[in-house]
């Protein structure tokens, strides 16, 4: 199903202290935005639907980041769970 990105929340949330001190991350993050540019989205977030919080991305932040950055509206998403 495709949601709205701007409906789907992190599941984890990274400041930007952690990506400073973890530079590889930056470029597998660098890797993954530079691929769905060019190609797509390969693979689905995987998301829960928390009836308090929304869509909740569990698998994925990283894109999710991606797509933001790059400013593409939808996402493909799995379903994973209800809570």
């Amino acid at each position: 199903m495709e949601l709205p990105v701007k409906e789907l929340l992190f599941g984890v949330s990274r400041p930007q202290q952690w990506w400073d001190e973890h530079p590889e991350q930056e470029k597998i993050f660098k890797d993954i935005k530079e691929s769905i540019k060019n190609n797509g989205m390969k693979k689905p977030l995987e998301v829960t639907v928390d009836k308090n919080r929304g869509y909740v991305v569990e698998v994925g932040n990283q894109r999710l980041r991606a797509l933001q950055e790059l400013g593409i509206t939808t996402a493909p998403c799995l379903i994973i769970k209800y809570i």
